[in-house]
């Protein structure tokens, strides 16, 4: 899980530190985008893209993207030189010059495992300040988590406290409201409402028994429409499951406490989750947007600042500003939202990809050290690099080929299914859609009588009873026709985009289908037939075979590396391949001439361990240019 907190290692705690902020950082750039192309849900959705890299383990490969950077350094590799292979082999040498005889040397062969690396003396003391260093500071990461989340508990137990004991029943009236709402919103079993002086707007708290909340005025100062938009708002908080997603975040904010970018988040974090909890009430129907918003603004209006647990309650009154401007945001078509999901889904992997911690087992440590292998005739390449003194010939052909006719039958199939491919009818592109209509001007919001201050001093404004109702008439009348205006200039865009595409799909319909299926049809036949060819040729058999052989070669070739070979000594490796049939290859120390030496000649010609096959292989090579490569 969050295992760079769990391990004193600075280097996959700096990748995840590092890794969450570039990922709150991507947030909190494209949040308000991405909400104002396809809904507050999705942006609210991004938050757990650096939620999921706090708790994601590392990823099982061999590189690290902070090592590249060069913030840290990479693991050290230890006992780099080791090789082992359960390939039993055996090894011959020639007396080179003194005789022209084969003598064994040993009945296997024999790979020495790299001395141990160790460390000088002084290194030690730095060391281990180093680990100290680390103690101390996984103690203050320790302490500082611990010390957020008792105190974010403490608070929330003495806020549900305050709630139990000051909470008053709702009203008959009031009740029967929200039990209506919840229905409409989705929920199975309306949770307690109730009033109090606590707060002076509605809020919901309690985890496990949510509550809503709504202030002892409630029934007096919001009409009927304002309550039903309150009470929604709320308990599509409870439906949400907001206050859980709350608690996460309170979680997230304790383990990087150390770091500004996970306060910024939070807050941030917070202002999309209220936005979405928006669009979910008016995608419900529970309120229009019109009596939405003017509920808002009368919430705040009403309400002065005050200090609530951030983790205890959700408050109606919460980022008010921006929320109310992605209320003017036009709703995104289903299509649009599936599109965004999609997008954000695939970005959101990416991002998760690119900056997720890795770690290299022992064995892929190890598997680094033969990158590649190539054996040009006689002269062996190691990762790219000659090996000098060095001849490697390779006797017989342990490594088979496919029969020709085969790759000749999967050679006229793959250009069948080109052909095929070539005859799928395309359709032309879709012509361009218009430009959504641009949403006219709103009506301005009259100014409002600062409650504390109606002395008719500078800058405050007071209206009679008369000239209020007036004004809000007014300003209903204004918002119901600039409602009405953007409807038809919408519906009309509507009407054209459907026209284009309905005539598109006419122009391309049934004909351009059953002509596709009958190709996809014959291309299926073809590629099964392919398909069946190739396993013949290469399937898991073959390929485990191959990989064998290459697994021996590789071995083979490392030890005629490191051989301790006399000048111009000649030395047969041999191993057991995958059928049970023993291969071998000739190491001979020297240059090409060397292989033409009577001594090496006369070891290879009069050796009991070669067949026939693999001396006069041995000759070929004078006639014959081979070359073998081996890439992981």
């Amino acid at each position: 899980m969050i295992t760079e907190f769990l391990t004193p290692d600075p280097k996959s705690f700096l990748e995840m530190v590092l890794a969450v902020s570039l990922l709150i950082i991507l947030v909190l750039f494209t949040r308000k985008a991405i909400a104002r192309e396809f809904g507050p849900g999705l942006a609210y959705a991004l938050w757990l893209l650096p939620l999921a890299r706090l708790v994601m383990p590392p990823l099982p490969t061999g590189m690290s993207w902070v090592s590249l950077l060069g913030l840290a350094p990479a693991l050290p590799l230890t006992d780099a030189a080791t090789v082992t292979t359960s390939t039993a082999t055996q090894v011959f040498a020639s007396t080179g010059a003194q005789s022209g005889t084969m003598a064994p040397i040993s009945n296997t062969l024999e790979l020495t495992p790299a001395a141990p690396v160790t460390a000088d003396a002084s290194f030690l003391p730095g060391m281990g300040m180093a680990v100290s260093i680390i103690t101390v500071l996984l103690a203050i990461w320790l302490i500082g988590a611990l010390v957020s989340l008792v105190r974010n508990s403490a608070a929330q137990h003495d806020f549900m406290k305050i709630v139990a004991r000051e909470k008053v029943p709702a009203s008959p009236q009031l009740q029967a409201l929200a039990d209506d709402v919840a229905r409409q919103v989705g929920l199975k079993r309306t949770p307690q409402i109730a009033t109090s002086l606590i707060s002076n707007g509605p809020l919901v708290t309690g985890l496990f028994r949510p509550i809503v909340l709504l202030p002892a005025w409630f029934e007096t100062d919001y009409d009927r429409v304002q309550q039903r938009a309150a009470l929604a708002h709320e308990l599509t908080h409870v439906k949400r499951g907001d206050l859980w997603a709350l608690q996460v975040a309170e979680l997230f904010v304790a383990c990087l406490w150390f770091n500004p970018l996970a306060y910024m988040a939070r807050k941030a974090f917070r202002t999309d989750q209220e936005a979405a909890c928006d669009s979910d009430v008016l995608r419900c129907g529970a309120a229009s947007p019109h009596a939405y918003g003017s509920t808002l603004l009368k919430a705040v209006r009403i309400s002065v600042p005050e200090r609530l647990p951030m983790a205890a309650s959700l408050p109606l009154t919460h980022s008010l500003k921006e929320r109310m401007r992605r209320l003017a945001y036009p709703a995104p078509t289903k299509r649009r939202r599936l599109a965004g999901m999609g997008l954000t889904a695939l970005l959101g992997s990416v991002a998760l990809i690119s900056t997720a911690s890795v770690t290299a087992t022992a064995g892929e440590m190890k598997a680094e050290l033969t990158r590649s292998l190539k054996i040009d005739n006689s002269t062996l390449f190691i990762n790219g690099k000659k090996v000098e003194n060095r001849q490697f010939v390779l006797l017989g052909d342990p490594i088979k080929t496919p029969d020709p006719a085969i790759e000749a039958e999967i050679a006229e199939l793959n250009h069948r299914i080109s052909l095929e491919t070539s005859k799928f009818v395309v359709p032309e592109a879709m012509p361009p859609l218009p430009p959504m209509p641009v949403i006219p001007p709103q009506p301005p919001v009259p100014p409002v009588a600062d409650v504390s201050e109606l002395d008719g001093g500078a800058g405050n404004h007071a209206y009679s009873s008369h000239d209020a109702e007036k004004l809000a008439a007014e300003n209903e009348a204004a918002w119901d026709a600039w409602e009405a205006e953007y409807e038809s200039s919408m519906a009309q865009w509507e009407a054209e985009v459907d026209h284009i595409v309905s005539k598109w799909e006419d122009t391309y319909g049934d004909d351009f289908e059953k002509t596709n299926l009958m190709i996809e049809t014959r291309i299926d036949g073809l590629t099964d037939r392919l398909e069946a060819k190739i396993e013949a040729a290469y399937g898991d058999g073959q390929a485990g075979r191959d990989e064998l052989v290459t697994s021996a070669l590789e071995t083979l070739a490392l030890s005629c590396r490191d051989a301790n070979l006399a000048p111009g000594e000649t030395r047969i490796l041999g191993a057991t391949g995958p059928d049970g049939d023993d291969f071998h290859v000739a190491c001979v120390e020297g240059d090409a001439t060397r292989l033409e030496a009577a001594e090496t000649v006369a070891a290879i010609t009069k050796s009991d361990l070669l067949c026939d096959d693999e001396k006069a292989s041995f000759k070929k090579r004078k006639t014959s240019h081979r070359t073998i490569e081996i890439n992981k």
